[in-house]
């Protein structure tokens, strides 16, 4: 079934994307983007108590449990800043507020030019007619794998199947039902809240399964359908689609289960029976007489500027409920998951301020006061970079040097010397400032990978803390 939403949602993709690749195309434009300034900072905090805690139960051997121990700190205080400012982007990578990596990407009068202390000894250039060649390259490819479809069948195509679409939904709506609210009242659903109005919900489960499988039938069914499919799957290597094996299985399929779905409705309404507030509250059950382990329930209220949903499934002791609330200037979100023993809630806060937005998370395990991580966003206009990557005796490695078959083998070396010789040893040796015991720890690891990447054989394991 997932094949085939999957190559259902290809096909019309592909649809939408296709009249414009077939149309011939001479040349490629660079469009002019004009983007204002902005800065993006992210920081993350850890509760490592709570962290290695949690490593028992996930069945971790002691000796790679004593690895997270010691490694856990340099993710406590990660920071994280990207700056786009005079058509450049800067990326930098901080620990406790110290800056170890740093990358910047910056528009040039001839194309672009990339630098970083990951790359201590160049600055990696790109010109516009480079840029134009590949995306010239890029466009004749897609054009020439549109040029493989027929068109007019993937706009038949694409037009049945959202008439099948249209049709099925229709068929869903007239199987809910929902009765007129009967006068009363009700006050002890929500807190602070008296409903005066009950309707009865009612939901033909089998009627909707059943018209799940006319839809999928008429699909698989349809010639024009199956044409197109076969059309885009024949440009997907590997890909292969048996419409006739998907509705065999359809059909034959055993141990279908039913449940038998009702509910009620609860609102505020007047005495002629209209609605005058916006609190609804809709309480859904879901009864599977085979199986009782999957019985399930769900409860809705909406109100004003908050959406409760809370969804439990009794039998096995697995609970979720989503909480959202507009608040000045923002919203504020609570999920929380129980299942199997394990409790977890994820709080977050999104808010906007005179210069931007800021968005805070914070996960809760268990019983525990304080959050096992905390994670902070903030997004700002305005902002300025500095030229760092770019300062210092670095020579300038034309991407295109890198295309020329005759120098394109010496080049790629030293480019990757540069990076696994001169500028990963500087930015471990940054984190070693920082942090000496995990900075010194993972130039171990990170060497005893090189070591296996360039061949060198198994390494030795590293001991734990």
């Amino acid at each position: 079934m997932k094949k085939l939403i999957a190559l259902l949602m290809a096909m019309m993709m592909v649809f939408s994307c296709a009249s414009v690749l077939a149309e011939e195309t001479t040349e490629v434009q660079l469009p002019a983007i004009e983007v204002p300034n902005f800065t993006l900072t992210s920081t993350l905090e850890l509760d490592e108590a709570q962290v290695m805690a949690l490593l028992p139960a996930m069945g971790l051997p002691e000796e790679a449990a004593g690895m997270v121990q010691m490694l856990l700190p340099l993710f406590n205080g990660l920071g994280e800043k990207l700056v786009f400012a005079d058509m450049g982007l800067q990326y930098d990578l901080s620990l406790k507020g110290q800056e170890v990596l740093s990358l910047v990407a910056e528009a040039t009068e001839n194309g672009f030019a990339l630098g970083s202390n990951l790359l201590p000894s160049y600055v990696l250039t790109i010109q516009n007619d480079t840029i134009q060649k590949l995306m010239e390259q890029f466009m004749q490819q897609a054009q020439e794998a549109a040029g493989k479809l027929d068109m007019e069948q993937l706009q038949k195509a694409a037009e049945k199947l959202t008439g099948y679409a249209m049709e099925m939904a229709g068929v869903y709506q007239s199987l809910v039902s929902i009765s007129e609210p009967v006068k009363g009242e009700y006050a002890d659903l929500i807190e602070g809240v008296v409903f005066t109005g009950e309707s009865d919900l009612v939901v033909d489960a089998k009627g909707m399964m059943d018209a799940q499988k006319q839809f999928i039938a008429k699909v698989l069914g349809d010639e024009d359908i199956k044409a197109a499919i076969d059309s885009i799957t024949a440009m997907i290597p590997g890909a292969s689609f048996d419409a006739a094996q998907i509705l065999s299985e359809m059909e034959n399929a055993e141990g279908e289960v039913i449940p038998e779905v009702a509910g009620k409705i609860y609102t505020i309404i007047d005495d002629e029976g209209n609605q005058i507030a916006p609190n609804t509250y809709v309480i859904v059950s879901a009864d599977v007489k085979e199986h009782p382990e999957g019985n399930t329930n769900a409860y809705v209220y909406v109100a004003e500027n908050a959406l409760d949903i809370q969804v439990e499934v009794p039998a096995q002791n697995v609970s979720v409920e989503v909480y959202g609330e507009l608040i000045e200037n923002g919203i504020t979100a609570n999920i929380a998951i129980s299942a199997e023993g394990v409790d977890a809630e994820l709080a977050l806060t999104a808010a906007a301020s005179d210069t931007g937005m800021k968005l805070d998370a914070a996960l809760y395990m268990g019983e525990a006061e304080n959050p096992l991580a905390v994670c902070s966003i903030d997004f700002a206009m305005g902002g300025e970079r500095d030229k760092k990557a770019f300062e210092g005796e670095k020579a300038e490695l034309p991407v295109e040097s890198l295309m020329d078959p005759e120098n394109a083998a010496d080049v790629t070396s030293a480019l990757v010397m540069d990076v696994l010789g001169n500028g990963l040893t500087g930015v471990l040796n940054n984190i070693k400032t920082v942090m000496p015991e995990q900075g010194a720890m993972l130039e171990q690891i990170v060497n005893q990978l090189l070591t296996q990447f360039m061949g060198g054989g198994a390494a030795e394991e590293v001991p734990a803390a």
